[in-house]
C-alpha cells in the first residue's frame, strides 16, 4: 500500500520528517509499510520485543503503562505525524509501555530489520534518529516546566489545542484527560465546565469537542 496525499500533508508537516532532505524522506519511507488499527487494538505492550518505528498517519494512540498498584498510568496521548518507538532502535532493549489505538488508526511502520541495515550502511542515519528523540526530550522538559509554573487551567487549555490541531474533536474520557496532566478528576470536571460555560469546548460521553480553538489557545498563553 502506499502513502495518500493526505497522509504526505501529515508527514510533511512534521518538523523532523521535513529536516530530512528529499533522497533520505524517499528512501526511510521506501523501507517501511502501512498497519491500520481497529479502536482498541494494542500496536506493542511493555517487554514486546523492539519491531521498529512507526509514525501516526491517522488516528489517535494512547501510551500508557500499567503500575505495581494494578492502576493504568496514561502518559501521552500521540497524534497524525508523530513518531514513536525509536528509544528500542538505540538500546535494543524491550518497548518500555503500552501502545493501543483510541480510535480507527493508521501508521506506517519500518521494521527493525531494515533500520538495522539502514544505520549499518550510512552511519550518519543515527544523527537524524538521534536528534528525533533528544525533540522528545525537549518535550518532557516543557511539560515538566509548564507543570510548575502554568495553571491547572492553562495546562488545560494548552493540552485541549494540542490534541485538537487535526480535528476538533478529542475522543478522551474527562479521567483520561485528568492523568495526562496529572489532575484529579474533580478538578478536571469542574475546570471542562468552565470552559464548556465560556463557549471554548462541548463536553460529551467520550469525547470534548473544541468549538473556539483560537480563543482556548489565547487562554493557554495569558
Amino acid at each position: 500500500m502506499v502513502l495518500t496525499g493526505q497522509e504526505l500533508a501529515v508527514l510533511s508537516a512534521d518538523p523532523w520528517f521535513t529536516a530530512l532532505n528529499r533522497a533520505q524522506q524517499q528512501h526511510l519511507l521506501s523501507l517501511g509499510r502501512k498497519r491500520q488499527l481497529s479502536a482498541g487494538q494494542p500496536l506493542f505492550s511493555r517487554g514486546d520485543a523492539f519491531c521498529g518505528i512507526y509514525v501516526l498517519l491517522a488516528g489517535q494512540l494512547l501510551i500508557s503503562g500499567l503500575h505495581q498498584s494494578g492502576r493504568q498510568a496514561l502518559l501521552t496521548l500521540l497524534t497524525p505525524g508523530q513518531w514513536l518507538g525509536e528509544i528500542a532502535l538505540f538500546d535494543q532493549k524491550p518497548r518500555t509501555h503500552d501502545a493501543a489505538a483510541l480510535e480507527d488508526t493508521v501508521l506506517w511502520h519500518i521494521p527493525r530489520a531494515a533500520l538495522q541495515q539502514l544505520v549499518s550502511t550510512e552511519p550518519l542515519w543515527w544523527q537524524a534518529f538521534g536528534q528525533l528523540l533528544t525533540s522528545k526530550l525537549r518535550q518532557v522538559f516543557v511539560e515538566l516546566e509548564d507543570r510548575t509554573v502554568l495553571s491547572a487551567e492553562q495546562r488545560l487549555a494548552r493540552r485541549l489545542c494540542q490534541l485538537s490541531q487535526q480535528q476538533a474533536n478529542v475522543p478522551l474520557q474527562q479521567e483520561q484527560l485528568g492523568q495526562l496532566l496529572s489532575l484529579s478528576r474533580q478538578t478536571t470536571n469542574q475546570l471542562l465546565r468552565q470552559l464548556a460555560a465560556q463557549g471554548l469546548i462541548q463536553t460529551q460521553y467520550g469525547g470534548i469537542t473544541v468549538l473556539n480553538r483560537p480563543a482556548l489557545l489565547q487562554l493557554a498563553q495569558a
